[in-house]
């Protein structure tokens, strides 16, 4: 009898053997899996950080200093993103890679769409469809951070290996104010910036000419001296970041028996680029006040709506 039960003895504690060796061999597995996925949550906890300062400093911050930081969260995530893209080793850990799956998913969304909507509301001052837009990403961003919330409480589940350590916290939304008005907020921001941010176009009337030319008397008054007809000329300077579009300039008179209109084309500018553009010739009265309004005529946005202007009141000398 004992011969008989001898290899049947040995058979189970083989079974038993292979069963323990599989199931430490599953440890083994998900212990490597949820160190894998708390080193990457360290590094996306930095980027939480990282999107935190960007969007305190949003009218600080120039458009490379944006791009790049964002390209780095978008690193991060990315590398997240592709180990979300295979199951786990084990089921045990099915709900652990759900809710970090759908974590990162939604973070990616949410910083891909901030990051349109920033530099659109930064481009075009006039664009309010970028407040829901920013709405929409700081909603995604949230959904994610809720996200990985229900995934910390997952790990303390008693079927879950305890890692070597415990998850960082990673938030990607520095506040929990609402959305509308935290979306309001970063976009004034942004507009703030100007060309830091923006690719904006910024013409500029850099100066108001005439022929003959305007002097200032012992009185500080502006006078051109003894004439029939006069010349004016405008200096547009193109200081934004980005070529202009062809745009028009304008040029008002008054104080004569009627108003004078006249209405010129500006050629596109590259940036730092420059033209003179030149009214036609005007008779005038001697010693009559006149008044020259010098003003471009914008279609599209312009980085500083404030020198796009020059008013200059004088008159001819008599013969």
């Amino acid at each position: 009898m004992a011969r008989i039960l001898w290899p049947t003895l040995i058979a189970t504690a083989l079974i038993v053997a292979v069963v323990v060796s599989t199931a430490g061999e599953e440890t083994r597995l998900e212990l490597a899996y949820l160190d894998e996925m708390r080193s990457q949550t360290t590094e996306l906890s930095r980027s939480g950080l990282a999107m935190a300062n960007l969007l305190e400093r949003l009218d600080e911050i120039d458009r490379d200093e944006f791009t790049t930081l964002i390209e780095g969260v978008n690193e991060d995530l990315a590398v997240a993103l592709e180990f979300v893209a295979e199951e786990p080793p084990t089921d045990t850990l099915i709900p652990v890679w759900a809710l970090y799956r759908q974590a990162i998913e939604s973070w990616s969304n949410g910083v891909e769409g901030l990051s349109i909507a920033i530099l659109a509301a930064a481009d075009d001052p006039d664009d309010m469809e970028v407040v829901n837009a920013t709405g929409d990403a700081l909603a995604e961003l949230r959904a994610g951070d809720a996200l990985f919330g229900d995934l910390t409480s997952e790990f303390e589940r008693e079927e879950i290996p305890e890692p070597a350590a415990p998850l960082i916290v990673v938030r990607m939304t520095p506040t929990d104010d609402d959305l509308f008005r935290q979306a309001q907020t970063y976009v004034a921001s942004a507009r703030r910036s100007g060309d830091r941010l923006g690719l904006r176009p910024g013409l500029k009337l850099s100066q108001l000419v005439s022929d003959p030319s305007m002097q200032v008397d012992v009185e500080r008054q502006v006078v051109i001296p003894a004439t029939e007809t006069v010349i004016f000329s405008t200096v547009i300077t193109n200081t934004g970041n980005i070529a202009s579009q062809p745009e028009s300039v304008r040029m008002e008179l008054t104080g004569g028996a009627e108003p004078v209109v006249e209405i010129v084309d500006v050629p596109a500018l590259r940036p730092d680029g420059q033209t003179t553009v030149e009214f036609p010739e005007q008779a005038f009265l001697p010693e009559t006040l006149y008044e020259v309004h010098v003003m471009l005529d914008l279609a599209r946005p312009d980085t500083d709506m404030t020198d796009n202007e020059i008013r200059v009141q004088f008159t001819v000398n008599a013969p």
